[in-house]
């Protein structure tokens, strides 16, 4: 410090003409001696050719003879060297002080998850999701936190052990060459632009690792690299063929089914056009120094754009499947009541169930609202608007259950009467109807008839005969022995809500051989 002071009082009393003197003979001179040159010409607003030049290849000879002076790096070249003493790993060292961090950190959080009963080999989904993974339904409906948290995640302890490999060997090569700051701003933004680009490409795909940041660094380094004036081409291409060879190499593998390959690029992508942007800063040259208002300028831009790619994701989709899960939480409390109802349904113990048909009341409601405003989405999918209607109708009838059970309980009435039934069939038919729909099967369920006597009408719309007695079948009760001209003496053609037609051993593994020539079930409209 002492020397870095005398040299800046001497530069401090050079007239202009004799620093920019000194400037032009710079190889005859100390590396501090210029630095403090270069320093005083900055503070003065001279004009001097090549400024940011000389300072870049200063600081250069500058890091190299302290390298000289100083030969054991605090971090390897390589990883073949640091495997010779493994534990220096995963301790911070002078020039090789983020990386380990890092890699602490992931080993450190799958270590906790493992000890609080995440699976070591293949964690469930749920698991990654409950801590933290990037996972659409969830990422774009209000926790976009999850783009950062699931880079500190993996899936598997052969997944954390493959990217911590890769993360040692870059971080070992790049953070020397480019600092601290540098490296973990690179990786945090190269693993934010993985995230992002998984999610762009699949919504649904539980999305979690720290190859989308680890890919980065690599395209960042050979970008560097590439780009890097000082080194000629013969001592450039044996670094950048193996680079190129890494990176087609896993994005090969990553065609594979289970591998987030958009992941991977989205980060590759990035740490191109970053290790393209330091190299533009410094003049084409490895350094470690970086102007601070550059690197803030950087880092807002691409926040900014971060932002706004988040931001025109599509989220009907998301919107979609995060109601699915909610739908199917309310509806497993709402269903606790009715098992336990189903184990005994005496009117003695009737009271007791009133609680839980009110809660179950609340829940269906809940699940009626989100569905109707989930209908309102404008670029909702074909199916998936065909779903919701299914599940809003399955819904409301649940909902028209729970009251009635509740009504009767409060009247000190039996609730399993004809009515209940007729509704409880009315909702199997629903259920059906989605699993068909979920299945690629073709919907058995017709939304009521035509202008055609009713007859002929369910005829038309079930393709199967009256004339060879089909079994009838009205809210779940059979219609047994009657002509088909004696229909509409049970229900109009106005009063049906929905048909539907069963054939062959599904008819009769449902109703028994009386099905054998199939079955015309129906369903009339709920009150």
């Amino acid at each position: 410090m002492q020397m870095e002071n005398s040299y800046a009082a001497v530069a401090s009393e050079k007239e202009d003409d004799q620093l920019l003197r000194i400037l032009g003979e710079h190889a005859a001179y100390e590396p501090e001696a210029i630095l403090a040159v270069i320093a005083e010409i900055e503070k003065r607003n001279l004009q001097a050719p090549d400024l940011e030049q000389i300072k870049q290849e200063t600081l250069q000879a500058l890091q190299q003879r302290e390298l000289q002076v100083n030969p054991e790096p605090a971090g390897p070249t390589s990883f073949a060297d640091k495997f010779k003493d493994f534990w220096t790993l995963f301790v911070p060292q002078r020039h090789y002080f983020v990386t380990p961090i890092l890699v602490n950190i992931n080993i450190v959080i799958f270590v906790l998850l493992v000890l609080t009963g995440m699976h070591v080999l293949s964690p469930e989904g749920e698991d990654l999701v409950n801590a933290g993974a990037n996972f659409g339904p969830y990422t774009l409906t209000g926790e976009p936190w999850r783009l950062f948290t699931s880079m500190f995640l993996h899936i598997g302890i052969i997944h954390l052990l493959v990217n911590m490999y890769a993360l040692a060997s870059i971080g070992g090569a790049l953070e020397p060459l480019v600092g601290r700051r540098q490296f973990i701003t690179a990786y945090v933004l190269c693993g934010l632009a993985g995230s992002l680009a998984s999610l762009w490409w699949d919504q649904q795909r539980i999305s979690a690792g720290a190859s989308g940041a680890i890919f980065g660094m690599f395209g960042m380094f050979m970008t560097m690299v590439l780009l890097e004036r000082r080194m000629t081409w013969a001592e450039k291409k044996g670094m950048v063929y193996n680079m190129l060879g890494v990176i087609a190499l896993n994005l090969v593998f990553g065609l594979q089914g289970g591998i987030d390959n958009a992941a991977h690029t989205g980060g590759l992508v990035l740490g191109i056009a970053y290790g393209a942007v330091l190299m533009l800063r410094s003049g084409r040259y490895f350094t470690r120094q970086y102007n601070l208002g550059g690197n803030i300028a950087t880092v807002a831009l691409l926040l900014v754009a971060f932002v706004g790619l988040y931001l025109q994701i599509p989220t009907e989709n998301a919107k979609y499947l995060t109601m699915l899960d909610r739908f199917g939480e309310r509806e497993t409390k709402a269903m606790d009541v009715m098992k336990e109802m189903e184990l005994d349904a005496s009117l003695i113990n009737g009271g007791k169930y009133l609680p839980g048909l009110e809660q179950g009341i609340a829940l269906w409601d809940e699940s009626v609202k989100e569905l109707i405003a989930l209908q309102e989405l404008p670029d909702l999918g074909e199916q998936q608007a065909k779903e919701v209607e299914i599940l809003l109708n399955y819904t409301q009838l649940r909902k028209t259950s729970y009251t009635m059970m509740r009504d009767d309980i409060r009247s000190n009435q039996p609730w399993m009467h004809q009515q209940q039934q007729r509704v409880l069939w009315a909702i199997g038919t629903y259920v059906q109807e989605l699993n068909d729909l979920r299945e690629g099967k073709p919907s058995k369920l017709y939304k009521g008839v035509n202008d055609l006597p009713l007859p002929e009408a369910l005829e038309e719309v079930t393709g199967l005969p009256l004339e060879s007695q089909p079994l009838i079948v009205l809210d779940g009760e059979v219609l047994e022995g009657i002509a088909p001209d004696d229909l509409e003496d049970h229900i109009g053609r106005d009063d049906i809500e929905a048909v539907s037609m069963l054939k062959g051993e599904e008819a009769v593994a449902k109703y028994g051989e009386k099905a054998r020539n199939g079955v015309i079930e129906i369903i009339s409209k709920q009150k």
